[in-house]
């Protein structure tokens, strides 16, 4: 209210949003992520942020409240997916998986987000809060794996060394800087020339590549220089990313997916390499909890709890 009060006292418009449906917030959404000034999203992101439209347009968005977000996620996790609605009514439907559910929700999420900030309303965060009777299952807690003796080796070992695959050398460029940075797969992947800083020290995260939305400074270990280097002399010409292997973030987690298998690990995903990243940078002792936040870019301390015991009585030093 102050800040609308203080648009209108200096002269400024002030958009109505009382009765803006959640199909316009989406649709107005989705145009500015094709415009030119942002990356565009992945065609299958795209198909959430219509699923969402499609389930919950005629909502008003600054009626919307937690109890219609609960009931939604009720409703995805009951009903049948929408392909299978077209089959007979004897053969078994597939109901939505909560991963899908949990995207589902995320792409709302920004959406409203980035509405509110974009015309100057409250964004209440607390709508997105799910009480432990209405988060799925498999929502709560933190995933806690970490890489076992040998599989980062295991991991580079199984690429597929010919042309137009992703060989060893790029595996192990990837899987090195993620385990030296703690940095998430889009971060790595837009990661351009442009946001080094002198001699390789530091990394600039811009905001619109973070999910957090909250810009970062990472620096840069040794090693993490060295993979950096070893990226600068193959580089194309007039390549802007620093690994320029990888088109898009998805493509990385598919690809990972891939090798995963090929070198018979189980149950490990791209993402664990940042757990197992910030793990190690805790249990090195070289910086304290809210300057290793600050690197990875935990904005909330309960995020990052999961970690604190990782340093209580035992820290030791890492190469």
């Amino acid at each position: 209210k102050r800040a609308l009060d203080t648009s209108i006292d200096n002269g400024g418009v002030v958009t109505p949003n009382k009765n803006i449906l959640i199909r316009t917030v989406i649709e107005e959404y989705l145009a500015f992520r094709n415009g030119d000034e942002v990356e565009p999203l992945p065609s299958n992101r795209v198909t959430d942020y219509h699923r969402v439209k499609d389930d919950l347009g005629d909502f008003i968005a600054r009626k919307f409240t937690n109890d219609d977000l609960c009931g939604y996620v009720k409703e995805l996790g009951s009903e049948p997916i929408k392909r299978d609605l077209k089959l007979p009514d004897s053969s078994p439907k597939r109901t939505y998986a909560e991963a899908s559910i949990r995207k589902f929700l995320f792409a709302l999420k920004i959406a409203m987000r980035w509405h509110a900030g974009k015309n100057n309303y409250p964004f209440d965060p607390e709508i997105f809060k799910l009480g432990k009777s209405d988060m799925p299952k498999a929502w709560p807690g933190n995933r806690e794996r970490r890489l076992e003796d040998g599989e980062e080796e295991r991991l580079c070992k199984s690429a597929i060394n010919r042309p137009n695959a992703h060989n060893e050398q790029d595996w192990r460029a990837i899987i090195g800087f993620a385990l030296e940075t703690a940095m998430r797969e889009q971060e790595i992947v837009f990661a351009r020339w442009s946001d080094l800083g002198p001699d390789n020290l530091l990394l600039r995260i811009p905001k619109e590549h973070v999910k957090t939305r909250t810009a970062r400074i990472v620096p840069l270990s040794k090693r993490a220089r060295e993979i950096v280097e070893v990226q600068r002399r193959n580089r194309p010409d007039k390549e802007a990313r620093i690994f320029y292997q990888f088109p898009t973030p998805n493509a990385v987690c598919e690809s990972f997916a891939r090798l995963v298998k090929r070198a018979e690990i189980d149950n490990l995903k791209f993402h664990d390499l940042r757990h197992e990243a910030t793990t190690r940078i805790c249990l090195s002792g070289k910086l304290n909890l809210f300057e290793i936040m600050a690197m990875t870019g935990h904005t909330n301390q309960s995020t990052f709890q999961g970690y604190i015991h990782l340093v209580m009585g035992q820290t030791r030093t890492l190469d």
